[in-house]
């Protein structure tokens, strides 16, 4: 049986198909709509190839009807806002505005007044808050404001005055091209541009660097601006041993590097043995570094120069912060004072680990006490202590400018540390007992005056001093005194140091600098130390001596693409009586708009430089005690002659900078090689030479950032007096890197990083043999029968023959920004070593017993800093 169906039929089957195809079709239109305006509006861009802006939290959690896509788009915006608060507002075919009525929305595109180039990724912030947004790779950018009324925006750009725009006197849609004025400089100042973000900048030349810790966004393993380590980004300004102060510019000693906090210098740079900067991050403006050459204002340097400026402009505003993290907390006040004319600033910081020990401060512990007895058969025992810990700092500054050509500035710096360790040996080997005590204040008044467009002056008088004292004491039974090591140590320095200097800005754009700098030194040293198995010291070194220097820069624009910088400095060193030059030539060539060649040559010499423990310590880290250069046989004038040439490109998106340099030093002392040479062997004299490249490479998108550095060192020291042949450098780094990646979005900031490093040299034990010598037999004493009186010394044959594992870092961190009505918050969390990889930081050697009660040769390592988490608050009104 068949089923016939009649045409007629089939035709009215294939219309009514047809008819329900079509309704479920335009079911299916209007039913199908996203959730959420959001959505919704993402999904219209797509269809109708438009773009929206508005306002994010005028749209949150706004839901939308159904609406039919076939419609036109107006009317589909028109269905889709109804029920809301909110309209829509066409600015061009292909952009609408989603807002409130009285929102206001404004279009702005931000440019050089000069040049009238696009800036891209400005920063717009509305002031008095932290909302903001950044303009595009084009310079433009549209915003959205809920509340326009007595608002003020505030457009942003390194190098460029910032730029205000007051919302009342606009319309509720403007479009804005801003023009924005390069900064005028001051006849001493410098250009400057972003380096690696808003914060971190350089002169174009990327010969010194500016760091602006309250601009700065966040760099990976930090919680808070902390000056010091932020400075270690740029490549070539490392530390060996991931300390804040321990900063070893291309491959050179800490010493060889000078820091100034205004116009005083400093000789403590960090608490706790050098790992929490001693300066108190919201009271500090700016800091300057330079690696390719030292200013010639600036002597007594020879590898850099690290210069902090106090945060305090003058500008009727008053500002509050208080801080707080896993270390330390502080509090900063800013406020005007005689009138529009002046202003104060006062911070104070206290630690409280000594009442409350943390995760951080255990972990910064376990790093510098923390270590391995080890002799030939492996390990005998690791260290376990307790110590106890407590710092202070106050950093103040009042300025007065009574006209805008005049400025005074009067400031003090205080830093107080006092530190208690006590380790006892499970076994009751041996216990030590040590106390650390650090007393270091200064102060400085400058003065500065423009006498017109083409002259200033400037002076300033500054004193530094410093007082460092400890004591150590291995007792190895409690009930014998002769079989203990104890030692003592003291350390103090006074500089009245003054400087005047005029400078003359000449015909063609050319600047001449004249100036002179005094110096007065007071530096007493006192060593004491009595050891059970190897030879008795004391030593005192104590000198005094004036200094007097004379120096001129005279800076050429030769053509509009070339620059020569001819510099001199002309030292009389009363305490060696002599009269040294130290001239510097520096020259810059612009190849192209954003790529420039650049050199540097100079001789540096450095009078004031230390003695380095790292024998009998407090801790894991190198102890530093300063001496001034007094006699060329025992102190001598340490002499660096370096020359760098490089290329950097440096456009909105794309950085690339590139530096090779040489070094050839004279001067070291052998003592500070780290193997254990005292009284007259320690007092032997080295060079070292020092070959290298830095490389950075940074690339940038509107939320993103990611920089890459590289520096390869390769130093080599000789000391013909004690070994045939030159070696590796102790403080040699061959290869070190570091990758970094930060996002910015709205009010969070989140960063990664990865630092890669070659082992640094050591000796291996093999080449390392006890000498023996026998003392003269002391007099008969019935309680001494038993006591050796032998001295044994270490001998180093082939040192720094080998090196120890590659090292491996990788740190996080988050930043977040909130606001109220009448305060601003930031919470900062930061994980150093996320992986917790454990990093061998030395290996070292001392005389002591081994296993069986021998006298032996006893292997010390020591480790750097495992899984160390951090998180700080901090308010601002």
């Amino acid at each position: 049986m068949s089923l016939r169906v009649w045409p007629g039929i089939r035709l009215l089957l294939v219309i009514s198909l047809i008819t329900h195809s079509l309704q479920a079709q335009e079911i299916l239109a209007v039913n199908n709509s996203p959730n959420t305006l959001k959505s919704a509006l993402s999904l219209l861009e797509k269809e109708y190839a438009v773009k929206f802006s508005y306002n994010p939290d005028e749209i949150r959690g706004v839901k939308t009807p159904a609406y039919d896509k076939r419609a036109d788009l107006n009317q589909v915006l028109r269905t889709i806002l109804q029920a809301t608060t909110l309209e829509f507002q066409k600015v061009d075919d292909r952009f609408y505005v989603i807002k409130k009525a009285s929102s206001k929305y404004i279009r702005l595109k931000v440019q050089d007044v000069e040049t009238q180039t696009t800036l891209p990724f400005a920063t717009i912030r509305q002031q008095g808050t932290k909302l903001g947004i950044v303009t595009n790779e084009a310079g433009e950018a549209n915003i959205v404001l809920s509340e326009p009324k007595s608002a003020v925006l505030e457009i942003i750009y390194l190098g460029f005055e910032t730029f205000q725009i007051d919302l009342d006197s606009l319309s509720e849609q403007s479009s804005l091209v801003i023009d924005l004025k390069p900064e005028p400089l001051d006849l001493n100042d410098y250009e400057v541009k972003e380096y690696l973000n808003p914060g971190i900048a350089s002169d174009p030349k990327a010969n010194s660097f500016k760091i602006l810790p309250q601009e700065m966004e966040i760099l990976p393993g930090m919680s808070e601006r902390d000056v010091l380590l932020s400075a270690q980004i740029i490549s070539g300004v490392n530390s060996n041993d991931e300390s804040a102060s321990g900063i070893n510019v291309r491959g050179s000693s800490r010493d060889n590097t000078l820091l100034y906090w205004n116009n005083v210098p400093i000789y403590h740079t960090a608490h706790y043995f050098g790992n929490i900067s001693s300066f108190i991050p919201s009271s500090i403006g700016t800091l300057d570094v330079y690696k390719n050459y030292i200013p010639v204002k600036y002597g007594g340097a020879s590898a850099g120069l690290i210069r902090l400026e106090s945060r305090n402009q003058v500008d009727r505003s008053f500002r509050a912060e208080a801080s707080l993290n896993m270390t330390h907390a502080d509090g900063f006040v800013k406020a005007p004072f005689l009138g529009n004319k002046g202003s104060i600033m006062v911070a104070a910081r206290r630690s409280y680990n000594d009442a409350i020990p943390t995760w951080t401060f255990n972990s910064y512990g376990k790093k510098l006490f923390s270590r391995e007895i080890r002799d030939r058969q492996g390990l005998i025992y690791e260290s376990e202590y307790t110590n106890n810990l407590n710092f202070s700092d106050i950093n103040m500054q009042w300025n007065y400018e009574p006209s805008d050509r005049s400025s005074v500035k009067l400031s003090f710096i205080q830093a107080k540390s006092h530190f208690e360790y006590d380790e006892d040996d499970p076994e009751d080997r041996q216990n030590i007992e040590q106390e650390h005590e650090i007393d270091s204040y200064g102060a400085d008044a400058s003065w500065a005056y423009r006498l017109n467009d083409q002259q200033s002056l400037t002076a300033s008088i500054a004193f530094s001093s410093y007082d460092m004292a400890y004591t150590y004491a291995n007792i190895r039974n409690p009930d014998i005194d002769s079989d203990d090591d104890v030692q003592s140590r003291s350390n103090g320095i006074r500089n009245l140091e003054g400087r005047i200097a005029h400078t003359r800005v000449l015909k063609g754009g050319h600047k001449l600098i004249l100036g002179y700098q005094f110096n007065h030194f007071d530096i007493d040293n006192l060593i004491n130390t009595e050891n059970f198995l190897e030879v008795d010291v004391a030593e005192l070194i104590d000198t005094k001596a004036n200094i007097h220097a004379y120096y001129s820069d005279l800076n050429i624009q030769a053509t509009s693409n070339l620059e020569l910088v001819l510099s001199g400095r002309l030292t009389h060193i009363e305490s060696l009586e002599k009269t040294v030059f130290s001239p510097q030539l520096k020259a810059n060539y612009s190849l192209s708009k954003d790529l420039l060649f650049k050199s540097t040559y100079g001789i540096y010499h450095q009078y004031l430089s230390t003695i380095k423990e790292t024998q009998f310590t407090i801790s894991n880290a190198v102890e530093q005690h300063w001496l001034l250069a007094d006699n060329e046989e025992l102190v001598p004038l340490v002499v660096n002659r370096q020359a760098s040439v490089g290329l950097i490109y440096n456009s909105p998106q794309w950085l690339l900078d590139i530096d090779l340099y040489h070094k050839d030093i004279d001067g070291l002392l052998a003592r500070n090689l780290g193997f254990g040479f005292t009284n007259e062997d320690g007092f032997n004299q080295g060079s070292e030479r020092i070959i290298g490249f830095d490389l950075t490479l940074r690339k940038r998108w509107k939320y993103f950032k990611t920089w890459f550095s590289y520096n390869f060192q390769d130093s080599k020291v000789h000391f013909p007096d004690l070994f045939l042949q030159s070696f590796a450098s102790s403080l040699n780094i061959r290869n070190q890197l570091n990758l970094s990646t930060s996002y910015t979005k709205g009010n969070w900031e989140f960063s990664l990083g990865y630092t890669f490093k070659t082992g640094v040299p050591y000796t291996s034990i093999n080449n390392v043999r006890l000498d023996r010598r026998n003392n003269p037999p002391p007099p008969p004493d019935d309680d001494d029968d038993d006591i050796d009186e032998d001295d044994f010394q270490l001998r180093f044959s082939r040192p720094n023959g080998l090196r120890l594992d590659s090292y491996h870092r990788v740190d996080a961190s988050i930043w977040h920004r909130f606001t109220a009505r009448n305060w601003r918050g930031e919470v900062g969390l930061s994980f150093i070593n996320l992986f917790n990889r454990r990093n061998i930081y030395n290996i070292g050697y001392l005389v002591d017993f081994n296993r069986e009660g021998e006298i032996s040769i006893i292997e010390r390592r020591k480790y750097f800093l495992e899984f160390t988490p951090n998180i700080s608050v901090r308010f601002s009104f």
